[in-house]
Protein backbone atom coordinates (compact mmCIF):
# COMPACT_ATOMS: atom_id res chain seq x y z
CA UNK A 1 0.00 0.00 0.00
CA UNK A 2 1.23 3.56 -0.77
CA UNK A 3 1.44 5.79 1.85
CA UNK A 4 0.18 8.81 0.17
CA UNK A 5 -0.81 10.12 -4.08
CA UNK A 6 -1.27 13.67 -4.68
CA UNK A 7 -3.23 14.61 -7.74
CA UNK A 8 -2.62 18.09 -9.14
CA UNK A 9 -4.37 19.79 -11.56
CA UNK A 10 -3.41 22.04 -14.15
CA UNK A 11 -3.71 24.67 -16.95
CA UNK A 12 -1.58 26.73 -18.78
CA UNK A 13 0.38 27.63 -15.81
CA UNK A 14 3.59 25.53 -15.59
CA UNK A 15 4.74 28.75 -12.87
CA UNK A 16 1.86 28.36 -10.78
CA UNK A 17 2.43 23.93 -10.86
CA UNK A 18 6.10 25.03 -10.09
CA UNK A 19 5.38 26.84 -6.92
CA UNK A 20 2.85 24.89 -5.68
CA UNK A 21 5.20 21.18 -5.94
CA UNK A 22 7.78 23.19 -4.42
CA UNK A 23 5.94 24.67 -1.62
CA UNK A 24 4.22 21.18 -0.57
CA UNK A 25 8.05 19.10 -0.72
CA UNK A 26 9.62 22.10 1.35
CA UNK A 27 10.76 20.24 4.41
CA UNK A 28 7.59 17.25 4.49
CA UNK A 29 8.89 13.40 3.58
CA UNK A 30 5.41 12.82 3.29
CA UNK A 31 5.43 14.67 0.02
CA UNK A 32 8.25 14.40 -0.80
CA UNK A 33 7.88 10.16 -0.86
CA UNK A 34 4.33 10.31 -2.45
CA UNK A 35 3.85 9.55 -5.83
CA UNK A 36 2.46 12.57 -7.86
CA UNK A 37 -0.14 12.55 -10.61
CA UNK A 38 -0.14 16.07 -12.61
CA UNK A 39 -3.39 16.10 -14.98
CA UNK A 40 -2.72 18.48 -17.10
CA UNK A 41 -6.03 20.40 -19.28
CA UNK A 42 -3.54 23.04 -21.08
CA UNK A 43 -3.95 24.29 -24.63
CA UNK A 44 -2.13 21.92 -26.95
CA UNK A 45 0.65 24.32 -27.77
CA UNK A 46 1.34 24.55 -23.67
CA UNK A 47 1.84 21.49 -22.71
CA UNK A 48 5.31 20.94 -23.23
CA UNK A 49 5.98 23.88 -20.73
CA UNK A 50 4.58 22.04 -17.96
CA UNK A 51 5.89 18.46 -19.24
CA UNK A 52 9.59 20.54 -18.92
CA UNK A 53 8.21 21.02 -14.95
CA UNK A 54 7.64 17.34 -14.21
CA UNK A 55 10.59 16.03 -15.86
CA UNK A 56 12.78 18.49 -13.82
CA UNK A 57 10.69 16.98 -11.04
CA UNK A 58 11.33 13.58 -12.10
CA UNK A 59 15.34 14.60 -12.00
CA UNK A 60 15.36 15.32 -8.89
CA UNK A 61 13.99 11.94 -7.14
CA UNK A 62 9.89 13.30 -7.34
CA UNK A 63 7.78 10.30 -8.55
CA UNK A 64 5.62 12.64 -10.69
CA UNK A 65 3.74 11.07 -13.57
CA UNK A 66 1.75 13.38 -16.07
CA UNK A 67 -1.98 12.98 -17.45
CA UNK A 68 -3.12 15.17 -20.69
CA UNK A 69 -5.51 14.09 -23.16
CA UNK A 70 -3.25 12.62 -25.47
CA UNK A 71 -2.20 9.61 -21.94
CA UNK A 72 -5.93 9.71 -21.23
CA UNK A 73 -6.60 8.47 -25.16
CA UNK A 74 -3.63 5.84 -24.87
CA UNK A 75 -4.65 4.71 -21.14
CA UNK A 76 -8.75 3.76 -23.03
CA UNK A 77 -7.29 2.08 -25.93
CA UNK A 78 -5.22 -0.41 -23.97
CA UNK A 79 -8.69 -1.13 -21.74
CA UNK A 80 -10.95 -4.08 -22.33
CA UNK A 81 -13.55 -3.21 -24.87
CA UNK A 82 -16.58 -2.62 -24.54
CA UNK A 83 -17.73 -2.05 -21.47
CA UNK A 84 -14.91 -1.12 -19.21
CA UNK A 85 -13.80 1.59 -22.77
CA UNK A 86 -17.53 2.72 -22.60
CA UNK A 87 -17.24 3.33 -18.64
CA UNK A 88 -14.61 4.99 -18.64
CA UNK A 89 -15.30 7.25 -21.48
CA UNK A 90 -18.47 8.31 -19.61
CA UNK A 91 -16.86 8.64 -16.11
CA UNK A 92 -13.71 10.50 -17.00
CA UNK A 93 -15.12 12.57 -20.08
CA UNK A 94 -16.19 16.19 -19.96
CA UNK A 95 -19.68 17.28 -19.14
CA UNK A 96 -21.61 20.22 -20.91
CA UNK A 97 -21.81 22.29 -17.83
CA UNK A 98 -17.90 21.72 -17.05
CA UNK A 99 -15.62 20.34 -19.60
CA UNK A 100 -12.46 19.42 -17.36
CA UNK A 101 -14.14 17.75 -14.20
CA UNK A 102 -13.56 14.64 -15.90
CA UNK A 103 -10.32 14.68 -14.78
CA UNK A 104 -11.09 14.80 -10.90
CA UNK A 105 -12.63 11.49 -11.74
CA UNK A 106 -9.81 10.01 -13.45
CA UNK A 107 -7.50 11.50 -10.82
CA UNK A 108 -9.89 8.89 -8.39
CA UNK A 109 -9.40 5.83 -10.09
CA UNK A 110 -6.04 6.40 -10.92
CA UNK A 111 -5.27 6.88 -7.34
CA UNK A 112 -7.12 4.35 -5.48
CA UNK A 113 -5.81 1.97 -8.28
CA UNK A 114 -2.43 2.72 -5.89
CA UNK A 115 -4.23 1.73 -2.92
CA UNK A 116 -2.79 4.73 -1.25
CA UNK A 117 -3.32 5.20 2.68
CA UNK A 118 -4.31 9.01 2.03
CA UNK A 119 -5.25 10.33 -1.77
CA UNK A 120 -4.89 13.85 -1.88
CA UNK A 121 -6.38 16.33 -4.53
CA UNK A 122 -4.21 19.99 -4.94
CA UNK A 123 -5.00 22.95 -7.27
CA UNK A 124 -2.40 24.05 -8.64
CA UNK A 125 -3.38 27.72 -7.32
CA UNK A 126 -2.63 26.32 -3.76
CA UNK A 127 0.49 26.80 -1.87
CA UNK A 128 0.83 24.55 1.36
CA UNK A 129 2.71 26.00 4.17
CA UNK A 130 4.25 24.10 6.99
CA UNK A 131 5.72 26.28 9.01
CA UNK A 132 4.79 24.60 12.67
CA UNK A 133 1.92 22.06 11.52
CA UNK A 134 1.79 20.43 8.33
CA UNK A 135 -1.58 19.05 6.54
CA UNK A 136 0.28 16.49 4.90
CA UNK A 137 1.84 14.97 7.83
CA UNK A 138 -1.71 15.34 9.79
CA UNK A 139 -3.60 13.08 7.44
CA UNK A 140 -0.98 10.40 6.70
CA UNK A 141 -0.28 10.08 10.43
CA UNK A 142 -3.88 10.83 11.99
CA UNK A 143 -5.70 8.29 14.41
CA UNK A 144 -9.34 9.17 13.45
CA UNK A 145 -11.51 5.80 12.95
CA UNK A 146 -12.32 4.99 9.14
CA UNK A 147 -12.24 6.77 6.62
CA UNK A 148 -12.70 10.72 6.34
CA UNK A 149 -12.49 13.39 3.85
CA UNK A 150 -10.50 16.65 5.37
CA UNK A 151 -9.36 19.68 4.04
CA UNK A 152 -7.65 22.37 6.07
CA UNK A 153 -8.65 25.90 6.83
CA UNK A 154 -7.47 27.73 3.82
CA UNK A 155 -6.14 31.85 3.83
CA UNK A 156 -4.85 33.81 0.86
CA UNK A 157 -7.75 34.63 -1.57
CA UNK A 158 -11.40 33.69 -0.74
CA UNK A 159 -12.90 31.08 -2.67
CA UNK A 160 -16.25 32.76 -4.00
CA UNK A 161 -18.36 32.57 -6.77
CA UNK A 162 -18.10 34.47 -9.84
CA UNK A 163 -20.95 36.68 -8.89
CA UNK A 164 -20.70 37.34 -5.54
CA UNK A 165 -16.64 38.69 -6.29
CA UNK A 166 -18.43 41.16 -8.42
CA UNK A 167 -21.07 42.47 -6.26
CA UNK A 168 -18.33 43.27 -3.60
CA UNK A 169 -15.83 45.17 -5.92
CA UNK A 170 -18.84 47.06 -8.10
CA UNK A 171 -19.26 47.84 -4.46
CA UNK A 172 -16.30 49.93 -4.37
CA UNK A 173 -15.45 53.20 -5.41
CA UNK A 174 -11.72 51.65 -6.27
CA UNK A 175 -13.46 48.63 -7.96
CA UNK A 176 -11.35 49.08 -11.38
CA UNK A 177 -8.24 48.90 -9.24
CA UNK A 178 -9.39 44.78 -9.53
CA UNK A 179 -11.44 44.60 -12.59
CA UNK A 180 -10.00 44.95 -16.04
CA UNK A 181 -11.13 43.56 -19.48
CA UNK A 182 -8.98 40.68 -19.01
CA UNK A 183 -10.13 39.29 -15.48
CA UNK A 184 -10.32 40.18 -11.89
CA UNK A 185 -7.01 41.16 -11.49
CA UNK A 186 -3.84 39.70 -11.80
CA UNK A 187 -1.55 42.44 -10.57
CA UNK A 188 0.35 41.45 -7.88
CA UNK A 189 0.70 44.45 -6.05
CA UNK A 190 -3.26 44.90 -5.56
CA UNK A 191 -4.26 40.95 -5.58
CA UNK A 192 -2.19 39.48 -3.05
CA UNK A 193 -2.11 42.36 -0.62
CA UNK A 194 -3.95 43.07 2.29
CA UNK A 195 -6.03 46.05 0.02
CA UNK A 196 -7.47 42.70 -2.03
CA UNK A 197 -11.13 42.97 -0.78
CA UNK A 198 -10.88 38.94 -1.02
CA UNK A 199 -7.70 38.19 0.96
CA UNK A 200 -7.95 36.91 4.14
CA UNK A 201 -5.76 37.87 6.70
CA UNK A 202 -5.61 35.98 9.98
CA UNK A 203 -2.67 33.64 10.19
CA UNK A 204 -4.53 30.89 12.09
CA UNK A 205 -2.12 28.63 10.52
CA UNK A 206 0.90 29.35 12.49
CA UNK A 207 1.71 28.20 15.99
CA UNK A 208 -1.48 26.30 16.91
CA UNK A 209 -2.60 23.06 16.96
CA UNK A 210 -4.53 21.40 14.42
CA UNK A 211 -8.36 21.61 16.34
CA UNK A 212 -11.09 19.33 14.02
CA UNK A 213 -14.52 20.37 13.64
CA UNK A 214 -17.05 18.87 11.23
CA UNK A 215 -18.69 20.52 8.37
CA UNK A 216 -21.12 19.83 6.01
CA UNK A 217 -19.19 20.29 3.15
CA UNK A 218 -15.38 20.73 1.54
CA UNK A 219 -14.45 22.21 -1.85
CA UNK A 220 -12.27 20.81 -4.10
CA UNK A 221 -9.12 23.15 -3.79
CA UNK A 222 -7.37 20.83 -1.35
CA UNK A 223 -8.72 17.84 0.06
CA UNK A 224 -7.82 14.70 1.45
CA UNK A 225 -9.17 11.23 1.38
CA UNK A 226 -8.33 8.80 3.53
CA UNK A 227 -8.19 5.34 2.64
CA UNK A 228 -8.91 2.78 5.02
CA UNK A 229 -10.53 0.19 2.20
CA UNK A 230 -14.04 1.83 2.38
CA UNK A 231 -16.35 2.35 -0.84
CA UNK A 232 -15.54 5.85 -2.50
CA UNK A 233 -18.16 7.62 -5.20
CA UNK A 234 -17.24 9.47 -8.28
CA UNK A 235 -17.51 13.29 -8.78
CA UNK A 236 -20.35 14.04 -10.19
CA UNK A 237 -21.08 15.93 -13.49
CA UNK A 238 -20.23 19.41 -13.73
CA UNK A 239 -22.14 21.65 -11.08
CA UNK A 240 -19.89 22.35 -8.19
CA UNK A 241 -18.67 18.84 -8.95
CA UNK A 242 -16.01 18.49 -5.95
CA UNK A 243 -18.42 20.54 -3.24
CA UNK A 244 -21.35 18.59 -4.11
CA UNK A 245 -19.27 15.14 -4.34
CA UNK A 246 -18.45 15.58 -0.61
CA UNK A 247 -21.90 16.06 0.63
CA UNK A 248 -22.93 12.70 -1.44
CA UNK A 249 -20.36 10.67 -0.21
CA UNK A 250 -21.09 11.28 3.74
CA UNK A 251 -25.04 11.52 2.86
CA UNK A 252 -24.45 8.16 0.90
CA UNK A 253 -21.47 6.25 2.72
CA UNK A 254 -21.78 8.11 5.58
CA UNK A 255 -17.80 9.14 4.80
CA UNK A 256 -17.14 11.61 8.15
CA UNK A 257 -15.97 15.16 6.70
CA UNK A 258 -13.50 17.42 8.73
CA UNK A 259 -12.81 20.57 8.20
CA UNK A 260 -9.19 20.42 10.00
CA UNK A 261 -7.26 24.39 11.53
CA UNK A 262 -3.71 25.07 12.43
CA UNK A 263 -2.44 24.97 8.79
CA UNK A 264 -2.05 27.31 6.75
CA UNK A 265 -3.10 26.55 3.21
CA UNK A 266 -2.78 29.61 0.78
CA UNK A 267 -5.03 30.19 -2.48
CA UNK A 268 -2.93 32.36 -4.32
CA UNK A 269 -4.36 32.26 -7.79
CA UNK A 270 -2.92 34.68 -10.62
CA UNK A 271 -5.88 36.12 -11.84
CA UNK A 272 -9.70 35.28 -12.38
CA UNK A 273 -10.90 35.66 -15.61
CA UNK A 274 -14.88 36.92 -16.51
CA UNK A 275 -16.33 33.87 -17.75
CA UNK A 276 -19.22 33.60 -20.52
CA UNK A 277 -23.44 33.23 -19.72
CA UNK A 278 -23.11 29.55 -19.65
CA UNK A 279 -20.14 28.88 -17.44
CA UNK A 280 -21.72 31.51 -14.44
CA UNK A 281 -24.87 29.61 -14.85
CA UNK A 282 -23.13 26.66 -14.14
CA UNK A 283 -21.83 28.59 -10.97
CA UNK A 284 -25.43 29.55 -9.99
CA UNK A 285 -27.07 25.82 -10.59
CA UNK A 286 -23.98 24.29 -8.48
CA UNK A 287 -24.89 26.20 -5.74
CA UNK A 288 -28.59 26.05 -5.53
CA UNK A 289 -27.92 21.90 -5.68
CA UNK A 290 -25.40 22.56 -2.96
CA UNK A 291 -28.10 23.80 -1.11
CA UNK A 292 -30.46 21.94 -1.43
CA UNK A 293 -28.21 18.66 -0.74
CA UNK A 294 -27.40 20.27 2.75
CA UNK A 295 -31.30 20.20 3.27
CA UNK A 296 -32.14 16.51 2.76
CA UNK A 297 -31.36 14.23 5.64
CA UNK A 298 -32.28 10.59 4.41
CA UNK A 299 -32.89 9.42 8.27
CA UNK A 300 -31.58 5.83 7.42
CA UNK A 301 -33.73 5.27 4.35
CA UNK A 302 -31.71 4.72 0.81
CA UNK A 303 -29.94 7.68 0.33
CA UNK A 304 -31.08 7.94 -3.24
CA UNK A 305 -34.47 7.35 -3.20
CA UNK A 306 -34.76 10.33 -0.90
CA UNK A 307 -32.78 12.27 -2.92
CA UNK A 308 -34.79 11.77 -5.70
CA UNK A 309 -38.17 12.82 -4.12
CA UNK A 310 -36.90 15.97 -1.87
CA UNK A 311 -34.29 17.40 -4.47
CA UNK A 312 -36.50 18.74 -7.55
CA UNK A 313 -38.61 20.87 -4.81
CA UNK A 314 -35.43 21.97 -2.83
CA UNK A 315 -33.87 23.17 -6.28
CA UNK A 316 -36.66 25.20 -7.05
CA UNK A 317 -36.38 27.30 -3.96
CA UNK A 318 -32.63 27.67 -4.30
CA UNK A 319 -32.62 28.73 -7.77
CA UNK A 320 -34.85 31.43 -6.70
CA UNK A 321 -32.41 32.42 -4.17
CA UNK A 322 -29.81 32.48 -6.73
CA UNK A 323 -32.04 34.98 -8.63
CA UNK A 324 -31.50 37.37 -5.92
CA UNK A 325 -27.90 37.17 -5.99
CA UNK A 326 -28.17 37.49 -9.50
CA UNK A 327 -29.96 40.96 -9.53
CA UNK A 328 -27.59 42.20 -6.55
CA UNK A 329 -25.08 41.82 -9.47
CA UNK A 330 -27.56 43.44 -12.13
CA UNK A 331 -27.95 46.42 -9.54
CA UNK A 332 -24.68 46.93 -8.65
CA UNK A 333 -23.41 47.28 -12.88
CA UNK A 334 -26.48 49.51 -13.72
CA UNK A 335 -25.39 51.89 -10.68
CA UNK A 336 -21.80 52.36 -12.31
CA UNK A 337 -23.07 52.64 -15.87
CA UNK A 338 -25.80 55.39 -14.58
CA UNK A 339 -22.59 57.44 -13.14
CA UNK A 340 -21.31 57.84 -16.36
CA UNK A 341 -17.90 58.97 -14.96
CA UNK A 342 -16.09 56.26 -14.92
CA UNK A 343 -13.74 56.28 -17.77
CA UNK A 344 -14.24 54.87 -22.02
CA UNK A 345 -12.49 51.76 -20.79
CA UNK A 346 -14.20 51.34 -17.29
CA UNK A 347 -17.70 51.92 -19.13
CA UNK A 348 -16.62 49.39 -22.25
CA UNK A 349 -16.29 46.47 -19.22
CA UNK A 350 -19.32 47.42 -17.45
CA UNK A 351 -21.24 46.69 -20.92
CA UNK A 352 -19.76 43.80 -21.94
CA UNK A 353 -20.64 42.60 -18.70
CA UNK A 354 -24.00 43.67 -18.73
CA UNK A 355 -24.50 41.91 -21.90
CA UNK A 356 -23.27 38.77 -20.37
CA UNK A 357 -25.48 38.99 -17.50
CA UNK A 358 -28.61 39.62 -19.71
CA UNK A 359 -27.63 35.99 -21.48
CA UNK A 360 -26.93 34.70 -18.26
CA UNK A 361 -31.32 35.95 -17.43
CA UNK A 362 -32.12 34.55 -20.68
CA UNK A 363 -30.61 31.41 -20.04
CA UNK A 364 -31.77 31.41 -16.79
CA UNK A 365 -35.63 31.31 -17.51
CA UNK A 366 -35.22 27.99 -19.79
CA UNK A 367 -34.21 25.83 -16.40
CA UNK A 368 -37.00 23.54 -15.72
CA UNK A 369 -35.72 23.13 -12.05
CA UNK A 370 -38.00 19.47 -12.05
CA UNK A 371 -36.18 17.91 -15.21
CA UNK A 372 -32.66 19.32 -14.28
CA UNK A 373 -32.62 17.92 -10.80
CA UNK A 374 -33.85 14.45 -12.17
CA UNK A 375 -31.16 14.50 -15.28
CA UNK A 376 -28.41 15.60 -12.48
CA UNK A 377 -29.47 12.47 -9.98
CA UNK A 378 -29.97 10.19 -13.25
CA UNK A 379 -26.24 11.20 -14.27
CA UNK A 380 -24.61 10.59 -10.90
CA UNK A 381 -26.45 7.26 -10.22
CA UNK A 382 -25.19 6.28 -14.10
CA UNK A 383 -21.67 7.42 -13.10
CA UNK A 384 -21.80 5.59 -9.74
CA UNK A 385 -22.39 2.40 -10.99
CA UNK A 386 -19.61 2.68 -13.86
CA UNK A 387 -16.91 4.05 -11.43
CA UNK A 388 -17.82 1.22 -8.82
CA UNK A 389 -17.06 -1.27 -11.80
CA UNK A 390 -13.98 -0.23 -12.95
CA UNK A 391 -12.89 0.37 -9.25
CA UNK A 392 -13.45 -3.17 -9.19
CA UNK A 393 -11.81 -4.50 -12.26
CA UNK A 394 -8.73 -5.65 -11.19
CA UNK A 395 -7.29 -5.79 -15.05
CA UNK A 396 -8.51 -2.19 -14.83
CA UNK A 397 -6.98 -1.11 -12.02
CA UNK A 398 -3.72 -3.17 -13.39
CA UNK A 399 -3.84 -0.81 -16.40
CA UNK A 400 -3.97 2.45 -14.70
CA UNK A 401 -1.28 1.91 -12.98
CA UNK A 402 0.97 0.22 -15.28
CA UNK A 403 0.13 3.09 -18.34
CA UNK A 404 -0.04 5.80 -15.32
CA UNK A 405 2.56 5.45 -12.65
CA UNK A 406 5.00 3.00 -14.30
CA UNK A 407 5.72 5.39 -17.68
CA UNK A 408 6.61 8.65 -15.67
CA UNK A 409 8.15 11.84 -17.97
Amino acid sequence: MTRALIVVRTANRPEILNRCLTAAVEGCDVAQDAFWLVLDDSAVENRPATQEVVKRWNARGLRVSYVDRAVEERVAEFLPEPTPRTFFARVTGPSPSAPTEGRRNFGLIAGLSLKPDVLFFVDDDMVHRHEENCFFHWCANNSHPGSFIAAPLRLGIVDMAYLDRLVRLLDRDDWHQFVSEACISSDLASWYSPKNPFWEQADVGRGRAPTISEKDVVSGGFIALRNNGEGWLPFPGGFNSDINWSILQSTCLGTAILWVSGFSAQHLPPGLGHPGAESILSEIVGTAITRALLKIEPGGRSPMNVLAIHLPDLLRIELKQGLLLFMDVERAVLSRIRTGDEGIQANRLLFKIRDTLADVASLLKSVDSRQLATDWLDDFATRKEMFLELCDDEMVQLQFRRMVFDNRE
